[in-house]
């Protein structure tokens, strides 16, 4: 199984590693190494979506998971769900911004399911994504 982990999450990298060892191939994109731009959030936004669709549609994933609400995560499940690709998303606390609120409800809205923030839940949770 191949996911690729989308955000700047604080956990991503701790996240990561322990999804490897349980077996999982695990991918990340980060903000900065798709080439969006930034400062505004349409622009963002824009720039995601055709990241998104570029990577999905070269080489998908098998599934998803969302380690923030950022405008790049939230242009991830809206090309993942597009293609039918199973989203996850990494259950946040309260978000610091109203902006980040609006993508946290519209990211918790599409993904096909909100996760704890413990690897062994998060590969279940895929696996069972993937598998249906």
């Amino acid at each position: 199984m191949r996911i690729l982990i989308v955000g700047e999450g604080g956990r991503a990298p701790a996240l990561e590693g322990a999804l490897e060892a349980g077996g999982i191939d695990v991918e990340h994109a980060s903000e900065g190494e798709l080439s969006v731009p930034s400062g505004d959030d349409v622009r963002e936004l824009a720039g995601a979506l055709l990241a998104f669709d570029r990577l999905f549609s070269d080489d998908p994933p098998d599934g998803v998971l969302l380690v923030s609400a950022s405008n790049v995560a939230l242009s991830a499940v809206l090309v993942a769900t597009k293609l039918q690709i199973p989203v996850a998303a990494l259950a946040e606390e309260v978000p610091e911004s109203p902006a980040v609120g609006v993508n946290r409800r519209l990211v918790d809205e599409l993904a096909d399911g909100t996760v704890a923030d413990d690897p062994a839940t998060i590969a279940t949770t895929l696996r069972d994504l993937i598998a249906a």
